[in-house]
């Protein structure tokens, strides 16, 4: 009789990252294992794990296979499984957790969370994360827009984290220049308000592993900055 397998150690381990950080290239996992496993053992483990249909992999962006968990291997984790994955948000949710890895390693910035993992009840970002500026704390809310949203419901999302308790800031990042620039326009028609809770940043390398903040645009308070100006790093 076949004994059912259970995942532990770096298979577990394997399985509580992607429960964090929702889908991971292999490079990235190969990072922040913490079994240390060289590339060839991880992956004989990952094939493993898709053997028992714990995890799903996908290839995108040539040969860069990424993987996350299927409805079964989320079951296996203490992570909210209301939010599985679907095959047309790997590229999103991947870029998400690249910039939300990127602020991690800042300092002055901790406690990142991705989207799954927040508990504010009136929005829901792509991912937050605490910053530290002057000595004092602020919550930032990172929202990565790679598709135009209506005018409508962007302004209203720009009021809404205005208005709302959770968050002080929230930036909007993108990589598409006409987006950017129609977003500038959309929060210069809003009030002080808003323009002072909302932040929108341009990146033109912006992809699945790359997040170029020192190259990148920011519009705050109407004027152009840099990211250091912005953050300080």
């Amino acid at each position: 009789m076949q004994t059912e397998f259970v995942p532990e150690g770096p298979y577990e381990d394997i399985i509580n990252l992607l429960g964090q950080w929702k889908v991971l290239d292999m490079k990235s996992l190969s990072e922040l294992n913490n079994f240390r496993l060289g590339y060839h053992n991880l992956l004989k483990k990952v094939r493993k794990l898709e053997q028992e249909g714990m995890i799903k992999g996908v290839s995108l962006g040539g040969k860069n296979k990424h993987i996350f968990l299927t409805q079964k291997g989320f079951t296996l984790t203490n992570y909210d499984q209301s939010y599985p994955i679907a095959d047309e948000n790997v590229a999103h949710d991947l870029i998400v957790g690249t910039v939300l890895r990127t602020f991690c390693k800042f300092s002055g910035f901790y406690n990142g969370k991705m989207f799954h993992q927040i508990s504010a009840d009136e929005i829901f970002p792509d991912a937050a994360i605490t910053g530290t500026r002057d000595n004092e704390n602020y919550q930032l809310a990172i929202e990565v827009e790679l598709t135009q949203k209506s005018q409508d419901r962007i302004k209203e999302k720009f009021r809404r984290y205005a208005k709302g308790n959770s968050f002080h800031y929230v930036l909007f990042i993108t990589n598409k220049e006409t987006l950017f620039k129609t977003y500038c326009r959309f929060l210069g028609e809003m009030n002080a308000e808003v323009q002072k809770a909302v932040i929108l940043l341009l990146d033109k390398e912006l992809s699945m592993s790359k997040f170029n903040h020192k190259e990148s645009r920011c519009l705050y308070m109407g004027e152009e900055k840099n990211f250091r100006d912005l953050f300080g790093v």
